[in-house]
């Protein structure tokens, strides 16, 4: 086939409308797609991306080393709650302060009690009548899922007890203020004396 004829089946072709109007949708739908491959990556990496935090997020929430974080925190908020007092009592002046607490939280998990009471009547040879009556209880830790694992479903969390409090303080030479801190220590904490040390700070 001759190029000239060629050439002019192709300006045939391309002067029909039905056709332009063809390579129009084409060419709209072309920049649709773009525009689409540019844009639905970034949102799906970011909708990953929170996934991954979320995962992330908790599975550190259960991880020992959190726990751990989550227990010095508490104890270092206790020192500095107790410091920060101390210091404006009376006669007091600067103050460092130790603690010894029980380890670890101490939850305490819902129980779904059952009880049951079953009555039997028995009848001898004789004609007398003897009654049993049984009492069955029973208890079961309610349980939860998380993350497809089953857990005690908890309903309190106590944090470490203060068993100890050792006190160094500027103003403890003076016996008055010694005993007004062993006092106020003990009352905040429910302990006895004998667990609250209070000493003269060196100079």
């Amino acid at each position: 086939m001759d190029k000239n004829k060629i050439i002019k089946e192709i300006k045939k072709i391309l002067a029909q409308k039905q056709l332009k109007n063809l390579i129009a949708v084409c060419i709209v739908l072309g920049f649709v797609l773009i525009a689409m491959n540019v844009l639905l990556p970034s949102s799906k990496t970011l909708s990953n991306n929170k996934v991954a935090a979320g995962v992330t997020v908790g599975n550190a929430e259960n991880s020992p080393v959190t726990k751990e974080t989550d227990e010095k925190n508490y104890e270092e908020q206790q020192k500095t709650d107790l410091k920060n007092i101390l210091k404006k009592m009376n006669g007091v002046g600067d103050v460092e302060v130790m603690m010894s607490f029980e380890n670890g939280d101490k939850k305490v998990p819902a129980y779904d009690k059952n009880s049951q009471k079953s009555t039997t009547e028995e009848t001898d040879n004789q004609g007398g009548k003897r009654v049993n009556n049984q009492n069955t209880d029973g208890e079961n830790i309610v349980m939860t899922t998380s993350d497809g694992n089953n857990e005690p479903f908890i309903l309190t969390t106590y944090k470490p007890k203060i068993i100890g409090v050792i006190i160094l303080a500027e103003g403890a030479a003076n016996s008055k203020t010694k005993y007004e801190i062993e006092q106020a220590v003990s009352k905040l904490y429910n302990l006895s004396l004998d667990k609250v040390n209070v000493y003269s700070m060196k100079k």
